[in-house]
Formats: structure tokens, sequence, C-alpha cells
């Protein structure tokens, strides 16, 4: 249950508490009043019958000393209490004083004969009011007060169970409130502020979260998202910021050499006067290809950093994929006649496809580069694209054919294999880093292209909405496998 739901059902009961307990106390007044009224009243009339006969002397009725009133004493207790008055209304005695103090006290008429031979019922008390009369005349009124005794003890007793009962309730159920608040408030409060604490000292929180369904459940489970998130984005803020200070550095240093051959041959240039014109050529060419090579590595950085951006937008087009793949793998043959390496191209698609094809050449471009140099003269190398209803190549490696029937699901592939040296794991875990294997190049100077060439490849597979990896087997070579999303056939 939410937590607005619990709440809203504890004030409801601790609001309806104190009805519920008056009501309960006035009906069982009212029960133990019915219960008792007609037995009191049986019993009353017996213990005041000897009463009323002595009060129903004509003789007390009328002014006269107090001696003569003092048989009456006897009948009063602190049970039973009565008042004799005049028909004019005077007191001329009660039994709770002096009569003439008392005497001095004159009722009204309309109260004096009110109620006269009506047993009045009050909480407290019984009161009968009758007339004394001598020869058919009035000679006065008593009026007997008798204390109920029996009932006030009931009630008192009564009234102490209810009171009892409900501050049990009242206590219970403020336990009971008490607890659920910590279970649903206090609790997951407490630890929605640790993981806040922890969250700000960059620790990771080691409990579990409980699962639950209420407010409190999903403000955890959203701050606990939003803690992830930011971590997601930090780790990526640092990866970039790794990446951005190995490309400065890498960059240094491959524009470090052809700035100082641009230099050397420069200076020559300049200074040597004597230098033939067949050397002034030489030189010439030198320097306009170090100048060629530095712009192809600005270019590329360019082109790195253009495709990183979420703001980069490529113009897609609808192409036909056997005639455009036709096309892209069919330009390769004759780099690859000049290498001396047996390239076997097979194109098994008859799918549309949205895609940029300028960069898709360029993807394709530098997977072909990095397998070409790692490929050796006479060496074999396989070039395909296969849509996802269609059988893979031959020459595909033969321990991969059940991962790579697995990772196209639903998509196309295209394939560059070369054969060769296994790249080692450690190396192939980070091929699609920038400049990574231009880190390790003197170690491992056949470890995948130095460069941005396959970072490129990678981005431009994402651009597409597809993916790309990398495997590499000893004995066999290295394949590169890029997936490009098919268009739905009408």
């Amino acid at each position: 249950m939410k937590l607005k739901y619990w709440l809203m059902i504890a004030f409801l009961i601790v609001m309806l508490l104190p009805v519920a307990a008056g009501w309960a106390l006035f009906s069982l007044y009212n029960y133990y009043n019915d219960q008792r009224s007609v037995t009191e009243y049986v019993e009353l009339s017996g213990r005041l019958a000897p009463v009323e006969q002595v009060l129903s002397d004509p003789g007390l009725y009328r002014v006269q000393s107090s001696d003569a009133y003092a048989p009456l004493s006897e009948l009063a207790s602190d049970q039973v209490n009565f008042d004799l008055y005049l028909p004019s209304g005077i007191r001329v005695y009660t039994s709770g004083g002096d009569t003439w103090a008392a005497g001095a006290y004159t009722v009204r008429g309309s109260e004096l004969y009110r109620d006269l031979y009506d047993m009045q019922i009050r909480h407290r008390t019984f009161t009968l009011k009758k007339p004394v009369w001598e020869k058919g005349e009035l000679v006065g009124i008593y009026e007997i007060t008798m204390l109920r005794g029996e009932w006030l003890e009931g009630i008192t007793v009564r009234t102490t169970w209810v009171v009892g009962f409900a501050a049990v309730f009242f206590i219970l159920l403020y336990g009971t409130v008490l607890w659920l608040l910590s279970r649903k408030l206090f609790r997951p409060m407490r630890q929605l502020m640790g993981r806040m604490h922890a969250f700000a000292r960059g620790e990771i929180p080691m409990d579990d979260v409980t699962v639950r369904r209420d407010e409190m459940g999903t403000l955890l489970k959203q701050f606990d998202a939003m803690q992830e998130k930011v971590r997601q984005t930090q780790a990526e803020v640092e990866q970039e910021q790794k990446e951005k200070e190995l490309m400065v550095a890498s960059l240094s240093h491959d524009l470090k050499t052809p700035l100082m051959s641009i230099s050397a041959y420069a200076e020559a240039l300049n200074v040597d006067m004597q230098l033939e014109l067949p050397e002034r050529r030489e030189y010439r060419d030198i320097l306009f290809g170090n100048v060629e090579r530095m712009k192809h590595m600005i270019g590329e950085l360019e082109m790195y950093t253009a495709l990183g951006s979420s703001e980069l937008e490529m113009a897609m087009v609808e192409v036909e994929g056997e005639e455009f793949f036709d096309m892209l793998l069919g330009s390769y043959g004759g780099l690859a006649e000049r290498g001396q390496i047996d390239v076997r191209t097979v194109v098994r698609t008859d799918r549309l496809y949205r895609i940029h094809p300028e960069q898709l050449m360029r993807l394709t471009d530098n997977l072909m580069n990095n397998a070409l140099r790692h490929t050796s003269m006479n060496g074999v190398m396989g070039l395909g694209v296969i849509a996802s209803d269609q059988p893979l190549p031959e020459w595909i490696f033969p321990t991969l054919q059940l991962e790579l029937d697995k990772y196209r699901a639903g998509t196309t592939l295209i394939l560059v294999q070369n054969e060769g040296p296994a790249i080692p794991e450690e190396q192939l875990d980070h091929i699609f880093e920038p400049y990574v294997q231009h880190q390790n190049q003197e170690e491992k100077a056949y470890a995948g292209s130095s460069g941005l060439g396959l970072s490129i490849a990678k981005r431009i597979a994402i651009k597409h909405g597809g993916e790309m990896r990398m495997w590499s087997a000893e004995g066999y070579g290295t394949l590169a496998a890029c997936r490009l999303p098919e268009m739905e056939c009408n």
C-alpha cells in the first residue's frame, strides 16, 4: 500500500478514536441506566415507604420550634435527604441543616408544585415530591432526595473500563502508527540519507535496498538510478579526458617527425645553394610528402572528433544493397593485385539500406587498409557483405562460424578477414580505442593499425545504428565484422 494511504488511514483512526470512545461511553451509560432504573425504582420504593409514612404527618407542616422535628433527624442519612414545605413555598425543615436557618428559603409555586407524584430520575439522585392533606385541605409538601450510590459506582467502574480500553487502544494504535511510519517512512528516509551521504563522499553503498512499491521505494530507485547515471557520466567524462590526453600526446608525437623533416629539408634548400636540380626536386617531393602526411593526420583527427559529436547528423540515402556493395567491394581488386594478395570477395544481399555512402566507403577503406598492412605477400584476404538470411562465406574461420551467426542476428555483416599473426587478447580488447596501436607499435608492430582508422570505422558503424567487433585466432588470422541494420521489406 502506498504511503499516502497509510497516513490517511492512520489520521482517520486517530480522529475517530475520541468519537468512538465518547459514543461507547454514552451507549454504556444509557444501557446501564435502562437496566438499573426499574430495579432501583422498586428498591427505592420499599426504602422510601417508612420515610413517606412519617413525612405524611400534617402536624409537621406548620411553623414551630426545631425540637418538634428532632425525630426526623433519625430518618436522614448520607444517602437520604428530605425537605418540608408549606403550601406558600416556605421551607419549614431540611434534613441538611437548622430548620429556621433553612426556613428563610422560599420556593416559587411554579417550581414547588411541578412534578408532584412523579419520580424524577437524574444522573446522581432520585427525587420524589408528594403533597400532604388534612381533612381534604393541602397543608404541606415534602420532597425526598436519594443518592444513587450503586448506580454511580457502576457508572464509575464502567467509565474506568471504557477509559482504560480507550487508553490501551490508543497506545496500541500509536505504537502501530509509529511502527508503520518507521517501516514506511523513517527507515527508507534513513536509507536515502545514507545513500546521499555516501554519494557525496564518492562511496558506493554496500547495502541492498528492499524492493518497495510505495513512494519511498520509487524515490530510492530513482535516486539509485540517478547515482548510476552520474557515475556512468563521470566515467565517460574521465574516459573522454584520457582519450583527449592520449590523442594530444600521440598526435604531438606523430607530427614531430614530419615537422623535423620539413624543417631540415627546408633549411637545406634555403642554405645550401650548391644543390643540384635533381636533389632540389627530391627535397621538395619529401617536403610535400610530409605536408600531405600531416594534413592526413589532422583530417583523421577532425573526422574522429566530428563522429563523436551528438550534433553531427549524416544525410542518409536509401540504396539497393547488391548494387552498392558490388561497386564498393569491386574497387579493391586492383589494390590487392598490387600487393600480390588473393582477395576473395562475396556479396550476398538483396536488401535495402539507409546509409551514408561516403562514410561507409571510409569505413571499408579503413578496415581494408588495416588488413592489407598485416597480410603477407601471396596471402589470402576475405571481403564480404552477407545479409541476415544468407549463409556465411566458406572462407570464414571455422572457429567463428557459430559465434558470427549469433552476432549477426537480424543484421547484415560487412566482413574483412586477413591471414597473419593473431592479435593478443589484451590488445584486442582495446583495438578500437584511438592511438592504442600507436602506443604499442614498438612492441607489436603488426598488432592492428596505428592512428585513428579503426576508431573512425567503429564510430561510423555506430552512426549507422550498427556495431563493430574484431576476432583474432592463432593459426588463422584476424576478422573484423561490422553489423549494418536492414530495412524492412515491403
